[in-house]
């Protein structure tokens, strides 16, 4: 399986016959510290979230993708995914997975649609670690924070590469998918992307899904157009999903001390004038109860571990209208469980 990928990681070059590998930690501000290539990945599996193995990457190229790492996409004919993993992802943790989120989204069965998707993954500088010693945890999350912080002007460079690849798939769906923290760096990306008034005005993006998302509940709203204020112009249509079970976003709470968009949504969710309905969709999951991981964090990890929330994030990629259990018109929210 291939999946292209760009990195603000810092390059460790492979050992004689080994493959690179990449640090937690950002580069400098410089698009020639921008690496872009593609990543053979092996022994996906359907039945194990946290299997697979990168057997060889490209030479890649800096500063954007290489025409020949770019040429299987442009080749295809599947709609494409843009994936930015979360905290406590190495970067092979963030490629394999990538991988195996492409795995079971070709899967999914939809009528007359399909959500075989081209990957491409953006990978920022989180560790691995593991959520059992408190005082650690809080410290690497705090690593992972100060790290997804420092991203945004690299997810830009990104951004601007997918402006391109969009002139050149004709009708092919170009979707962006975004969990727990890998939304903080998408909230600093749009806030900087959106300040420069030479942006293209037209949205890259046709669905936009925020899973989970490690950030500030008020973020549509921001001032000054910070944050995710301008979300909309960068996505047709944007999907927020929020689990109150979600047991990340309640130590999330405790650490940055307010409530986060994964948690319930925005407090002013029912406000359709602000939130069109032709934009915004805000779900529900709370109660999910079909895992078919047994992590600890499953809980956080529902829009991949939970086969009703994988079902219902594939068909709104595909374009699709999910079928969801109930919609709460007066507090404009549909709801899984």
């Amino acid at each position: 399986m291939r999946v292209l990928f760009a990195t603000n990681r810092q390059h460790q070059p492979a050992a004689a016959g080994g493959i690179p590998d990449f640090t937690d930690t950002c580069t400098a501000l410089d698009p020639a510290n921008f690496f872009c290539a593609t990543a053979t990945v092996e022994g996906v599996d359907l039945i194990d979230p946290n299997g697979g193995r990168i057997t060889a990457i490209s030479a890649g190229n800096t500063g954007s993708f290489a025409d020949e790492d770019l040429q299987p996409i442009l080749d295809s004919n599947k709609h494409i995914l843009v994936f930015v993993h979360g905290a406590a992802n190495s970067f092979t943790d963030g490629i394999t997975r990538a991988a195996y989120n492409q795995n079971w989204l070709a899967r999914a069965t939809l009528q007359n649609a399909s959500a075989d998707f081209d990957i491409i993954a953006f990978s920022w500088p989180a560790r691995a670690y593991f959520f059992a010693d408190i005082l650690g945890d809080y410290v690497n999350y705090r690593h992972d924070q100060d790290q997804a912080r420092g991203s945004a002007y690299h997810f830009g460079l990104l951004l601007r590469s997918l402006y391109e690849l969009r002139q050149r798939i004709g009708r092919r769906r170009l979707n962006l998918l975004c969990h727990s923290m890998g939304n903080y760096v998408l909230g600093g990306a749009v806030e900087q992307w959106f300040s420069n008034t030479a942006v293209p005005l037209v949205p890259v993006f046709d669905e936009v899904i925020l899973a989970a998302a490690d950030e500030v509940s008020t973020s549509f709203a921001t001032p000054n157009n910070g944050r995710l204020a301008n979300l909309w112009r960068l996505g047709h249509e944007v999907t927020i999903y929020n689990n109150r079970d979600d047991v990340m976003m309640k130590l999330s709470h405790l650490a940055n001390r307010d409530y986060r968009l994964g948690y319930d949504g925005p407090a002013n969710e029912a406000d359709t004038h602000f939130f069109s309905p032709n934009v915004y969709e805000f779900v529900d999951c709370t109660g999910v109860n079909d895992y078919v991981i047994g992590s600890p964090d499953r809980s956080h990890q529902y829009y991949r571990s939970s086969p009703t929330v994988r079902a219902d994030i594939a068909a709104a990629l595909a374009g699709l209208t999910p079928k969801r259990k109930n919609y709460d018109a007066a507090e404009n929210v549909y709801t899984l469980f």
